[in-house]
C-alpha cells in the first residue's frame, strides 16, 4: 500500500521528513530557552520589590473666627505685651495691636481664616515671594520652626538706626497668622518676643 505523500501517525503513517526536523529543532529551542531562565535566576536570586517612600505633611481645619483666635492669642499678656486697639472686620480676617509697656515696643497681629489649606498657603506663598531676597532682612525662621507641624513659616527681620524690625507668619491649616513686631530694644529681644506671640496665636488658633 503506498503511504500518502502528508500522512500523519493519526492517518496511520508517519510525519514528513520535513517536519520531525522543525519538530526536534523546536523543541531543543524551548529547552534551552527554559534552562537558561532558570539559570538566570540563581544567579541573580530573588528580586525584591521596589519601594517608594512619601512624605505627608499633617493637616488641620481650624473653625474658631479670627476674632475669636485673636482674642485668646492676648490673654495673659504674652511677652509683657497688653491689647491696645483692634479691629475684626469679619470672621475671616481681624488684626489686633498691642504694646509693652516695659519698653515700649509695639506689635500687630493678624489672622486670616480661609476655607482650605490651600487658600491660607497660597497667600502665604505669595507673601514671602514679595519680601524674600530685599535688600538689609535677615532670615530669622528658625526662630519658627515649632510652629511648622501644620504648614508653614517664614521669619525676617532688620536693625537699622537703633529700630529693630522684626516679622513672622505661618499657616496653620486654613489659618494664615502673622505677628509684626517693631521696638528700640535690641534685636534679639524681638525675636524672642516673635516666638512667644506667634506661640500664643498659634496656640488659640484650635
Amino acid at each position: 500500500m503506498r503511504i500518502p505523500a502528508h500522512a500523519t501517525p493519526a492517518d496511520g503513517g508517519v510525519a514528513p521528513p520535513g517536519r520531525s526536523l522543525r519538530t526536534v529543532l523546536g523543541v531543543v529551542a524551548a529547552l534551552a530557552l527554559i534552562v537558561g531562565v532558570a539559570a538566570l535566576v540563581i544567579v541573580s536570586g530573588p528580586q525584591r520589590a521596589a519601594t517608594t517612600t512619601t512624605t505627608t505633611m499633617s493637616s488641620t481645619y481650624i473653625a474658631s473666627s479670627a476674632g475669636s483666635i485673636l482674642a485668646g492669642a492676648e490673654q495673659g499678656d504674652p511677652a509683657g505685651f497688653t491689647p491696645k486697639s483692634n479691629s475684626t472686620t469679619a470672621t475671616e480676617s481681624g488684626w489686633a495691636e498691642l504694646q509693652n509697656l516695659n519698653d515700649g515696643s509695639s506689635a500687630n497681629l493678624t489672622a486670616i481664616v480661609y476655607a482650605s489649606d490651600n487658600g491660607s498657603q497660597g497667600y502665604y506663598e505669595r507673601f514671602v515671594a514679595s519680601v524674600s531676597g530685599e535688600p538689609g532682612w535677615s532670615k530669622i525662621t528658625s526662630y519658627l520652626s515649632s510652629f511648622e507641624g501644620y504648614g508653614s513659616c517664614y521669619g525676617y527681620g532688620e536693625d537699622v538706626d537703633s529700630l529693630a524690625v522684626v516679622n513672622g507668619v505661618c499657616t496653620k491649616g486654613n489659618v494664615f497668622l502673622e505677628v509684626h513686631l517693631a521696638s528700640s530694644a535690641s534685636f534679639s529681644d524681638l525675636e524672642n518676643d516673635l516666638t512667644v506671640l506667634m506661640g500664643a496665636l498659634y496656640q488659640s488658633a484650635a
